[in-house]
């Protein structure tokens, strides 16, 4: 589509290296999806290099530092599910700092309300974004969430949403990219959403 997406890759995937290596020339931003432990395990999907909330910090910050040395290149870091990994203060704490050492930000895909996922990256004085609108989250009606999140730009100035690939929710963006250009909608890199420390926001678009 010739849009700065953001992409989420998996870590330790046959391809993973391969295709943080090549977005960043096909303009999109490469993110490492980090897998994080779920309430409900069929959350996680057949992924590798899971940080779990049982996990002491030191065997946390190992799988933190593996998987992003998966995916060389990424310029942020966002959870992958994570229902119960992302509520609890000392895994997130010990994942970021991780994070945070190799001068990354932090994307936050909430799954649970009890989340301190983005407190915890703003003590640590990281600057993150919180995506506020899922397209296929459940994969359902993907045409009409897309003009609604088409209204919500429009209506607030900017909007931040996120979808899978796996659910077609891409074919259908770009098919209604006529109406998201007639909206006068322009589409940016994720990273111009990032909020510091001090929760200063860049400006919406």
């Amino acid at each position: 589509m010739h849009e700065p997406f953001g992409l989420g890759i998996f870590p330790r995937m046959r391809y993973s290296a391969r295709i943080a290596r090549e977005a960043a020339a096909h303009g999109l931003v490469p993110i490492l999806h980090l897998p994080m432990e779920p309430r409900n395990p069929r959350d996680l999907g057949p992924v590798t290099g899971t940080v779990w909330v049982r996990m002491s910090d030191a065997e946390i910050a190992r799988v933190v530092e593996s998987d992003l040395a998966s995916v060389p290149g990424v310029v942020g870091v966002s959870n992958h599910a994570g229902s119960r990994a992302t509520a609890d203060r000392r895994v997130m704490t010990a994942a970021l700092e991780v994070v945070r050492a190799h001068g990354l930000w932090f994307e936050e895909n909430r799954t649970t309300r009890a989340s301190v996922a983005t407190d915890v990256a703003r003590r640590l004085g990281m600057r993150s974004v919180l995506i506020t609108t899922y397209l296929d989250d459940p994969p359902v009606d993907i045409e009409g969430k897309t003009r609604a999140l088409i209204a919500a730009a429009t209506r607030l100035g900017w909007a931040v949403a996120a979808s899978h690939i796996t659910t077609g929710a891409p074919q259908v963006v770009r098919r209604l990219l006529p109406e998201f250009r007639r909206a006068g909608i322009v589409f940016v890199p994720i990273t111009d959403f990032l909020v510091d420390s001090a929760h200063r926001a860049a400006a919406p678009r």
